[in-house]
């Protein structure tokens, strides 16, 4: 199969999705400059600061991406082949992620940027917000221990990593500081960056660092490091640390990505792998649809939608291009990443094979087979094992970035829940909600605990995501808005999502059958949350309708 072609074929059609479809979304959500922003009118520059649209992009699209459409993606491929993959991605993007983020974000700037959940109690109930508060907090509690394990695990396989990581942060505070204080050229600015940035790349693969610690006293102290950085970034002021780094994590990803096409169409290595694969004991409906979440529809987009980007859009022109756009290049990076891994390494299990890596970690996967690509071009300086780390980094920096933006949201999680306690956004309760937060993350992670309820992550990241569509839609939907563009996914999510929770509870090998009475209680309790929110949301809508006021 020509993978270059399914590439191109996919390009055109995403081209088309957003200049289309996401031309309809701005037009029915009467899109208009004249609306001052959250940004703007609530301006702290610590958490409401205006930005410029690329460095708002910047933030935006690492925050999303994070390595959701890295390791979905994969993990799809081996269950079930390429095809389902790529057509859940490219159908997936366009009609109902790129809905659900663009909705998200427009909702919360309409509504002094609070955060879905605080608008869900709003606009469906006061039970509906608590109990969807209280899910995505342990949601992002779940965001943040975990991904501190993989960056932890990623730079101890990797120690290479360390010198790259450590200048992009350092050179993000220094080019924050530069555009926001002293007003540099931020084109300029960037380019210097960027240049630092991948030079510190060249030259950690001619400075060999190596770790002589006993391995879990290593990984524990680079967990603790880890959140402790997380914790920095989740109270500082977002122009100087969270939005800079997270420019310049994008701005190497989209260079990156753009490798990737180029070297795909170019060496157009042949895919060898299954187009379908059955008998892998998972049914396609559901679990395809809460396997592969970032790159086609994933609720943690809400979160970044509704928490950091809307107290940072500076006009709501701005909006499409952020929050439907950064959805689109999300799918292609899902789409390349699905491509990289089916046609840059072979299909079976010896040495060099998708199953061998697959063993090793979706992270070997992944950078093994972006630079056998890329290495097949021949750029000079740029060798398999350039493009290797170069993959690894952009992993990794993703993965940092999901950790301290997500310490940010429970950080806003927190302070609107209890408005009475942190009434005040200063310094002192930033970090009293940082500790709070961070401190049993840290917990779960050193000691492992968080394994079994990491399990239902994929179907509590997509429940987030049906419930912050039904979210949407009654906002909306006052304000005589109308919504069926944003229902029809939204019953799609909720119903494929209760099916997921149902059958991985209920199947052969499920959560019953195994006896994990944990599991089973947590999934049915969120099949409850669903049900009942749906059913607040149809009341609501259906009031809304019949009420003409």
């Amino acid at each position: 199969m020509n993978s270059a072609v399914i590439l191109v074929l996919v390009l055109i059609w995403f081209y088309l999705g957003y200049k289309i479809y996401g031309r309809f979304i701005e037009k029915r959500l009467k899109i208009n400059d004249k609306n001052i922003t959250p940004a703007v009118k609530q301006k702290d520059d610590v958490d409401f600061s205006p930005a410029k649209k690329p460095l708002l992009f910047g933030h935006h699209f690492a925050s999303i991406a994070g390595a959701g459409p890295i390791i979905g993606p994969i993990l799809a491929i081996s269950y079930f082949g390429w095809l389902p993959v790529v057509l859940w991605i490219t159908l997936g993007s366009v009609f109902i992620g790129g809905v659900h983020d663009f909705v998200s974000l427009v909702a919360s700037v309409r509504d002094k940027a609070k955060g879905v959940s605080t608008i869900a109690k709003e606009y469906l109930s006061s039970r509906a917000g608590t109990f969807f508060g209280i899910m995505v907090f342990i949601t992002l509690l779940l965001i943040i221990t975990v991904f501190s394990v993989s960056a932890a695990e990623s730079i101890i396989a990797r120690p290479d990593l360390i010198i790259p990581l450590l200048t992009v942060t350092i050179t993000a505070i220094i080019l924050g500081f530069g555009i926001q204080k002293l007003k540099w050229n931020y084109k300029i600015s960037t380019i210097v960056a960027i240049i630092i940035v991948f030079a510190s790349i060249w030259i950690s693969v001619r400075i060999p660092i190596s770790f002589n610690l006993e391995p879990i006293l290593l990984k524990n102290i680079l967990i603790t490091v880890i959140l402790l950085y997380a914790g920095i970034a989740s109270v500082a002021p977002i122009w100087i640390l969270l939005r800079p780094r997270d420019y310049l994590s994008s701005i190497q990803l989209m260079l990156l990505l753009l490798l990737g096409v180029v070297g795909i169409i170019i060496v157009n290595p042949s895919i060898n792998a299954p187009i379908t694969i059955s008998g892998s004991g998972f049914s396609l409906w559901p679990i395809l649809f809460i396997t592969v979440a970032c790159g086609a529809i994933s609720g943690f987009h809400a979160l970044i939608s509704s928490g950091t980007t809307s107290k940072q859009l500076h006009k709501e022109s701005h909006a499409k291009s952020i929050g439907y756009g950064g959805m689109i290049l999300e799918g292609i990076l899902a789409i390349v990443v699905t491509l990289v891994a089916v046609a840059g390494l072979s299909w079976g299990t010896g040495e060099g094979s998708f199953q061998f890596a697959l063993d090793q970690g979706w992270i070997v996967l992944f950078s093994s087979g972006f630079g056998n690509i890329i290495g097949s071009l021949g750029i000079p300086l740029i060798t398999g094992t350039i493009a290797a780390l170069l993959g690894a980094f952009m992993v990794n920096q993703f993965i940092l970035t999901s950790v301290d933006t997500s310490a940010r949201l429970n950080r806003f999680l927190v302070a609107e829940k209890f408005p009475k306690i942190f009434k005040k956004a200063n310094l002192k309760n930033r970090i009293l909600i940082a500790i709070i937060i961070l401190l049993p993350a840290w917990l779960l992670a050193v000691t492992h605990s968080y394994d079994t309820l990491w399990r239902l992550f994929g179907s509590s990241n997509q429940l987030i995501a049906a419930i912050a569509m039904m979210v949407a839609a009654s906002f909306f939907i006052s304000k005589k808005t109308k919504i069926k563009f944003i229902i029809i996914p939204a019953v799609f999510m909720l119903i494929t999502t209760i099916g997921a929770l149902l059958y991985l509870t209920f199947r052969t090998g499920g959560y019953l059958s195994e006896g994990n009475l944990i599991l089973m209680v947590i999934s049915l309790l969120m099949v409850g949350l669903g049900v009942f929110v749906a059913k607040e949301g149809f009341s609501v809508l259906r009031n809304r309708r019949v009420d003409p006021k």
